[in-house]
């Protein structure tokens, strides 16, 4: 696994230089893999003005289910307007799977149900033809039906909008999971979408997900969706969140669904009663991340303190996570960071920055598990103190809004490739932030 190492740049972006390390209780072969369970969708983006969806009901930024009459009237009224549109390998869980697989050189594996029978040129062709060959889909349940497709209605200022027709998608029930690989798994992934309803066989599957990775204290990150099936489910979400969920990912609009606050720093906090680390990314405003560390292995910050709606909330930001349940004295920290570099200078898509971002930290997580299993003796992993992430919570920080922006200057919500390094910034010394 590429895991955070020595780094000199103002950002952080993973190391690629090989570095020989002892070994110990890691049999050749291991895989330190993702699991994540998805509806498996095929994005239909068509370019269009915002007024189109917003015309359907679709508020910018969000997503609705269509029952197959009105999926079929929407797209025959795409066909009278002529509007292009292109195939494309989607589905959120998917999209972080695919991103963890360039971030670490690690293999992830994603559960689901696809269509029996694929024919070149048909959407579960592209599904397939675009997902990478580390992304394994050979646990995906073959069913009879289409595949999902989401319309993607992208606007002219890069903000995307979703109508979603889940087809056979649904069709992955709990009788389907392989359990074996969720217990080996580094961390399993799941999110509120496949929960929109208790019928679903695909419901009672991502409860028994989280169920089977609690057991053995595999992290569980879960993804919220989006904002209007948070306010639909918000009692249910906060109970799931506390009973089984390890990292929680969103963004501004579902923290405020979820919480009730408009402020992500405060809706945080509350988060944090019920998950160990929280993810809320807010568009230009950048990101804010929270989580828990022990009073005694607490570090402070070396940037200037700032204070918000909670005082001084970055003075702990330089402390590695901890599972809460595994502070003695827990505390809560956080840290703000805002768009690398500004932003792209072309906001080209505002899809999947934060499914890009959840990704890098699953990485980091994973790479702590991979660390303190191959090189134990290691001072990254002192008796009795059992970090969730390999790295400093502003670290992770910095590692998220550095893949974010690749996400996002780019024309897919999924990477491509690895992300490259930055040029360190001239005289700057190393850091020892993650020491």
């Amino acid at each position: 696994m590429r895991f955070p190492g020595q780094r000199i740049a103002k950002h952080y972006f993973p190391v690629t230089k090989k570095v020989n390390r002892p070994r110990a209780g890691t049999e050749p072969g291991t895989a330190w893999h993702l699991v994540g369970l998805d509806q498996v969708l095929v994005d239909v983006e068509v370019e269009t003005p915002e007024s189109f969806a917003r015309d359907l009901g679709i508020p910018p930024g969000e997503s609705v289910q269509l029952a197959e009459p009105e999926y079929r009237d929407l797209v025959q009224r795409m066909a009278r307007q002529g509007l292009p549109c292109r195939y494309a390998a989607g589905g959120s869980v998917a999209n972080t799977l695919n991103n963890y697989t360039h971030l670490t050189g690690e293999p992830a594996l994603l559960l689901g149900a696809i269509q029996r029978q694929i024919e070149p040129g048909s959407p579960a062709f592209h599904y397939v033809a675009q997902t990478p060959r580390a992304v394994d889909l050979s646990h995906l349940k073959a069913v009879e039906g289409s595949i999902g497709t989401a319309i993607t209605f992208i606007f002219p200022d890069g903000e995307r909008s979703f109508a979603v027709a889940p087809g056979a998608s649904n069709a992955f029930g709990p009788q389907d999971l392989p359990e074996q690989a969720i217990r080996s798994a580094t961390t399993v992934l799941a999110s509120l979408y496949t929960l929109g309803d208790p019928s679903w066989p695909i419901a009672g599957a991502t409860l028994r997900l989280m169920e089977l990775a609690n057991e053995v204290g595999v992290p569980v990150a879960f993804g919220l969706g989006t904002a209007g099936l948070v306010r639909r489910m918000r009692t249910q979400v906060q109970q799931l969140l506390q009973r089984h969920v390890t990292i929680a990912a969103m963004n501004g609009r579902e923290s405020e669904a979820l919480t009730g606050l408009g402020d992500p720093l405060l809706a945080c906090e509350m988060a944090l009663d019920w998950v160990d680390l929280v993810i809320v990314t807010q568009g230009p405003e950048g990101m804010t991340i929270g989580g828990h560390v022990d009073e005694r292995s607490r570090r402070q910050t070396r940037q200037p303190i700032r204070s918000k709606s909670i005082p001084e909330y970055n003075r702990w930001e330089f402390s590695r996570l901890m599972r809460r349940a595994d502070c003695s004295s827990p505390l809560k920290i956080y840290t703000h960071i805002h768009p690398y570099r500004g932003g792209p200078e072309r906001l080209a898509n505002c899809s999947g920055a934060g499914d890009a971002a959840l990704a890098a930290i699953l990485h980091d997580v994973s790479a702590n598990r991979y660390h303190r299993n191959t090189v134990p003796d290691s001072a990254k992993h002192p008796a009795g103190v059992p970090f969730l992430t390999y790295s400093s919570l502003s670290r992770n920080a910095q590692y998220g809004n550095r893949v974010a922006y690749e996400v996002l200057q780019g024309n897919s919500p999924r990477l491509d490739g690895p992300v490259g390094s930055d040029q360190p910034v001239r005289g700057e010394p190393p850091s020892d932030e993650d020491r």
